[in-house]
């Protein structure tokens, strides 16, 4: 079933079709990027092997919209994991078709998750890239303070061990406040305004998902290049929250898994005290 934009708010539902949405991706959303973040940009502009100036990879993540993908009730939701399929960087200034439906909706723990999967192609109907989104939502909850689990009683973050194998170079950065309203084009939200965070049910901003994530996603681009875009995946979990002022640092081991075909890269991001932030797996064509 298709949904118009133009209906009234409908909440999410599994096999709910999104009505196709036109992304461009603009050359200040790709200044913002690099500002937001504070990273060089000067392997990008070199262009990975591609011979033209390349976006991030993360940049795949503005195709997707929780509009009509959600629940009235947004109150505490939290992105929980995200899955994405690289088959070429998208380009700047260039209309492209989105295409998006409800695949799934799941309960975790006191949350409810829905999977959105979303398909990016250029107008000559090339495949790009794939995005699959879990967004969680406590439905059970809409006011309040949201209760969020100590990182020190979490069994899985608790056990994390380095895993072992070669390690690649890693991206680190402290975030402030001004570089999330930058990365966020100065949209107000609950990942920018302290006052749109406590709405939700939060003592303070959010550093959103999308740009904590965005630090694996450039330490991927520098170190695998041509081969990341035309052919990596990764999936992730975000396991504990980053707050304005956490210095973290986005790490990857090459595997001992990896084979002559892929390189199987475990990636993770921890603050400054040791917290595991986000926890995950890419795969990198190696030809």
């Amino acid at each position: 079933m298709k949904v118009s934009k133009n209906d009234s708010f409908d909440e999410a539902f599994v096999g709910k079709e999104l009505e196709d949405r036109r992304l461009q991706i603009s050359r200040k959303m790709v200044n913002d990027y690099f500002e937001g973040l504070k990273v060089d940009d000067t392997q990008y502009k070199d262009g990975f092997d591609f011979g033209t100036e390349t976006t991030p990879s993360m940049v795949i993540i503005d195709a997707e919209s929780i509009r009509g993908a959600g629940f009235q009730n947004n109150f505490g939701n939290l992105w929980m994991r995200q899955e994405l399929d690289f088959h070429a960087p998208l380009p700047v200034d260039q209309e492209l078709i989105v295409k998006s439906k409800i695949v799934d909706i799941y309960e975790w723990r006191n949350r409810t998750v829905v999977l959105q999967h979303s398909d990016v192609y250029d107008l000559s109907g090339n495949l790009l890239g794939e995005t699959r989104h879990h967004q969680s939502y406590l439905l059970g909850q809409d006011s309040g303070k949201v209760a969020l689990r100590k990182p020190s009683d979490k069994e899985g973050v608790r056990k994390f061990n380095v895993p072992a194998g070669e390690r690649i170079t890693p991206v680190s950065s402290e975030i402030d406040l001004e570089m999330c309203g930058t990365f966020f084009h100065g949209d107000k939200n609950y990942h920018t305004d302290r006052a749109a965070s406590e709405d939700l049910g939060f003592e303070e901003v959010v550093v959103g998902g999308k740009m904590t994530l965005s630090y694996i996603g450039d330490m991927l681009d520098r170190n695998f290049g041509k081969n990341w875009y035309e052919g990596g995946n990764l999936d992730v979990k975000f396991t504990n929250i980053v707050w304005p002022g956490d210095k973290v640092t986005a790490h990857g081991v090459i595997s001992e898994e990896s084979t002559s075909d892929h390189s199987e890269v475990r990636v993770w991001m921890e603050k400054e005290d040791g917290t595991v932030t986000i926890v995950g797996n890419a795969k990198i064509p190696t030809n």
